[in-house]
C-alpha cells in the first residue's frame, strides 16, 4: 500500500530548474524563450494511465519546467503564457531518453471586459480582486480525463472592484487564437472574486445578458470586442450562501454572500 501511495505521488512530482544537470532520470523538460516571465507560465498535465494528472508549480527566475514522468509511454499537456495563444503538446516517450520541447510563443492580443456589479454593497470589501479564467471545455476530451475535470487556465491580471461595484479586464482576445477560438474548441470566460490576502475564491460573477453573450454556466463567450459595460450579478440566492475557495478551487468555508445565479 505504501509502495503504491509513494509511486502516485512520484509521478506527479515536478521540479522547475534552469540547470539541466538536475533532470530526473526519466523526464520532459518544457524550455522557456526569455520573453516568458516563468512564474507566469501554466502546464496542465496528464501521463498516459493516469485518471487525472497535475499542474506545474509556478516558480519565479526559471528557464524551464521538469515533468518527472517516471516510466509512462506518453504526455499529453496544455500550455499558456500570458501574450500568447495556448498550444496542446502530445509526446511519445522513452525510457532511453529523456524528451524536450521548446515552448515558443505565438504572440497574441488582448480585449477589454468592462463591467458592472449589481448591488455591490452586499459584496465589496477592501481587498477583493477579479480574475478572469479561460474555460477549456476541450481540454477534456484532449487529455482524456472525465468530464468532471474541468481545465481553468487564469488570464489577465488581477482587477480591483470599486466600491461602487465597478471593474475592467484586460483579457488575451482568444478569437484570434488558431486552438481556443476554433468551432470545434469550446471555451468560455468567467470572472472569479477572491481574497488578495490569501487567494482564497469567493464568488463567480454571473454575465447577467444578453443571451448571445453569456454561456449557459454564466460566462462569457469567447469573442474579438464586449459592449462598453456588461452587468454581471454573483453566483448565489438571498437563501444559500456561497462557500469560499481555495486558489485550487477546494471548498473551505462559507461566505455570507447573496445575489443571483442565473444559468
Amino acid at each position: 500500500m505504501h509502495r503504491r501511495t509513494a509511486a502516485f505521488f512520484s509521478s506527479l512530482a515536478l521540479v522547475a530548474s534552469s540547470c539541466a544537470g538536475q533532470n530526473p532520470f526519466h523526464s520532459v523538460e518544457i524550455q522557456l524563450p526569455p520573453s516568458v516571465v516563468s512564474e507566469t507560465f501554466f502546464a496542465r498535465y496528464v501521463l498516459t494511465g493516469q485518471d487525472f494528472g497535475g499542474w506545474v508549480q509556478p516558480r519565479a527566475g526559471v528557464s524551464s519546467y521538469i515533468v518527472d514522468t517516471g516510466h509512462a509511454i506518453g504526455i499529453k499537456a496544455i500550455l499558456y503564457a500570458p501574450g500568447c495563444a495556448i498550444q496542446t503538446v502530445d509526446l511519445a516517450l522513452s525510457e532511453a531518453a529523456n524528451r524536450h520541447y521548446s515552448f515558443v510563443c505565438q504572440p497574441l492580443g488582448s480585449t477589454p471586459i468592462a463591467g458592472a456589479l449589481l448591488y455591490p454593497a452586499r459584496f465589496y470589501q477592501p481587498g477583493t480582486k477579479l480574475q478572469a479564467k479561460y474555460i477549456a471545455r476541450w481540454a477534456q476530451r484532449f487529455l482524456t480525463l472525465d468530464d468532471t475535470i474541468v481545465t481553468s487556465i487564469p488570464v489577465g491580471d488581477a482587477a480591483s472592484l470599486t466600491p461602487d461595484g465597478h471593474f475592467e479586464l484586460n483579457i488575451p482576445d482568444f478569437s484570434q487564437d488558431a486552438l481556443a477560438g476554433s468551432a470545434d474548441h469550446p471555451g468560455e470566460i468567467q470572472i472569479w472574486a477572491k481574497d488578495k490576502s490569501n487567494q482564497v475564491i469567493l464568488a463567480q460573477l454571473i454575465a447577467a445578458g444578453p443571451r448571445r453573450l453569456k454561456t449557459r454556466m454564466g460566462g462569457l463567450r469567447v469573442q474579438s470586442a464586449y459592449p462598453a459595460e456588461t452587468i454581471f450579478t454573483l453566483c448565489g440566492t438571498t437563501s444559500f450562501s456561497l462557500t469560499a475557495r481555495d486558489k485550487f478551487g477546494f471548498a473551505t468555508r462559507a461566505a455570507d454572500v447573496n445575489g443571483v445565479c442565473d444559468r
